[in-house]
């Protein structure tokens, strides 16, 4: 079988698409653009890698070799036990929510990121300045993107 120069074949697509859009090419009924502005959608949300966790009893999710600490909610005592959704986004960073609600934002190293208001804790304890605890655990190491799919 004989290789075929690349400079020919790049001649031979050149001739053949020219006669492919003649012979099947439609003029548009209308002028203009048919691309809409996209409303409604996070493309952030969109385009994140999406994984369900159980928040542990300690208000923790973990993912991969994170430990990302959930801070207290005035809408709800402990959320233990839960469901959550850990999205993982392009830029590497992590967000948990419950349903419509951001539980918060975390850099790929697990740390938190935007922090709040304190938030009174339940039985009069007191959360940190910032309203978030440290991650617990090992010290971490960078997860990448994607995330491997261990547990």
């Amino acid at each position: 079988m004989s290789r075929v120069p690349l400079e020919a074949s790049n001649r031979f697509l050149q001739h053949y698409i020219g006669d492919f859009n003649r012979s099947f090419a439609v003029p548009a009924a209308e002028a203009g653009t048919a691309f809409l502005p996209l409303a409604g959608q996070n493309l952030d949300e969109v385009f994140s890698l999406q994984h369900e966790r159980t928040v542990n009893r300690d208000n923790t999710v973990t993912v991969g070799n994170l430990v990302l600490q959930i801070k207290p909610v005035r809408w709800r005592h402990s959320l233990a036990g839960c469901k959550v959704l850990v999205r993982q986004h392009l830029s590497g960073e992590f967000s948990l929510a419950y349903g419509p609600h951001c539980l918060g934002r975390f850099s790929a190293q697990g740390q938190p990121l935007r922090p709040g208001p304190a938030v009174e804790k339940p039985h009069g304890g007191k959360s940190p300045q910032n309203g978030f605890s440290t991650p617990l655990g090992n010290p971490v190491q960078n997860a990448g993107f994607p995330l491997s799919h261990r547990r």
